[in-house]
């Protein structure tokens, strides 16, 4: 393969799982309190349940799995903007948000969603 042709070229939408019914709650913790946008679920997939969110090239699906179990080690990594102030909004929020060890050039933290699913947060170090 010459280094023009077939590649990974970027990140479409990163796939988180809940449990069924918990819209609401996913709306609370990933607009309300992350800050992202939902967007309405192509018709074709509206059906099935879950919830997507945007903002600007970021976008994450949470899609229905049952049985539910949430992802406790595989877990998205987002990069934010003031990261101590989103670190408040979440503690405000009553979720907890935990420190792990270093990471070269970034400032770092990780909170569970409201189902349990890993979700790290990063910001570069000025």
């Amino acid at each position: 393969m010459d280094e023009h042709g077939a590649r990974l070229r970027g990140l479409h939408h990163v796939q988180l799982a809940m449990p069924p019914g918990e819209e609401e709650a996913a709306v609370r913790f990933y607009a309300a309190i992350l800050g992202l946008t939902q967007v309405p679920k192509p018709p074709d997939l509206a059906p099935r349940g879950g919830v997507w969110f945007r903002d600007d090239d970021l976008e994450v699906h949470l899609g229905i799995e049952e049985p539910f179990t949430p992802a406790v080690k595989a877990h998205p990594a987002f990069l934010v903007n003031d990261l101590e102030t989103l670190r408040e909004r979440i503690q405000a929020a009553g979720y907890r948000v935990t420190d792990d060890v270093p990471l070269e050039g970034y400032h770092r933290c990780h909170v569970r969603d409201p189902f349990g699913n890993r979700i790290e947060l990063v910001e570069p170090k000025a």
